[in-house]
């Protein structure tokens, strides 16, 4: 049913009190830095002084990186294990990606410095991995749970198995899919934290700061927006998969 007259959507709502609330945080802390200081004094004392927007833009630019390949990583094999050719590796894909998923974050981290060397290249690759699992898992899930009344109408039709993937199975799965996405991306924006230990940068270093100098007010300052984007990012994601669900009549 068609919603009646101009209702305001939650969502939309969420999103852009939530969009306000970051930016505001992110460019107005400053003016009010010395008024939390003198609620939350600090022991040590201040060992360094940070730009939080552009910190703020490295976490984005981190977590947004990594959520974007692992969701063509993830959609890529759950896709390819229901290809004639992928068939057979359909299990090893999904022990795989659980086995990655049970290793550390900072482990992953280490791997990826061995590998890429300190930097951003070492981050997203920790992240992707420790991300890839729940669109692995919703792409395929979404696959096989395609009513089979589908699957023979498509054939009825003449397609082929392959059309019958793309044209059938894969946008009636996409709601499945953003599901996991959802999930992964909270997953990589909460990783996102230790990217810092590469070289990275991001919001991750001031809580870093803040617990090795004792400093409160560091520690808010990188926790309160990675809480927002988290939650701003789920509100999209959630608008998306209902736009989703409504255009796939499901």
């Amino acid at each position: 049913m068609k919603a009646k007259g101009n209702k305001i959507d939650g969502h939309i709502v969420a999103i852009v009190l939530l969009l306000t609330a970051l930016l505001l945080f992110v460019f107005g802390f400053q003016y009010i830095e010395e008024w939390v200081y003198d609620i939350w004094p600090y022991d040590v004392g201040n060992v360094a002084k940070y730009s939080l927007p552009k910190l703020t833009v490295e976490f984005v630019e981190i977590a947004g990186i990594s959520c974007i390949l692992s969701a063509f990583v993830g959609v890529g094999l759950g896709i390819f294990c229901f290809t004639k050719p992928g068939e057979s590796f359909g299990l090893v894909i999904e022990k795989t990606s659980m086995i990655v998923q049970t290793i550390p974050a900072m482990a992953v981290l280490m791997f990826g410095m061995t590998a890429f060397g300190i930097g951003m290249k070492a981050a997203v690759f920790a992240l992707l991995l420790q991300s890839l699992l729940p669109i692995v898992f919703a792409t395929m899930a979404g696959l096989r749970n395609v009513p089979g009344t589908y699957l023979e109408v498509g054939k009825g039709l003449g397609m082929t198995k392959r059309q019958i993937l793309w044209k059938v199975q894969i946008p009636l799965a996409i709601p499945v899919i953003l599901s996991g996405m959802r999930t992964a991306l909270i997953i990589c924006i909460g990783a996102a934290t230790l990217a810092f230990s590469t070289g990275a940068g991001g919001l991750g270093l001031l809580i870093q700061t803040g617990c090795s100098t004792y400093n409160t007010v560091y520690i808010l300052e990188g926790t309160v927006p990675i809480c927002i984007i988290a939650i701003l990012m789920d509100q999209v994601l959630r608008k998306v998969e209902k736009h989703a669900y409504r255009t796939g009549g499901m």
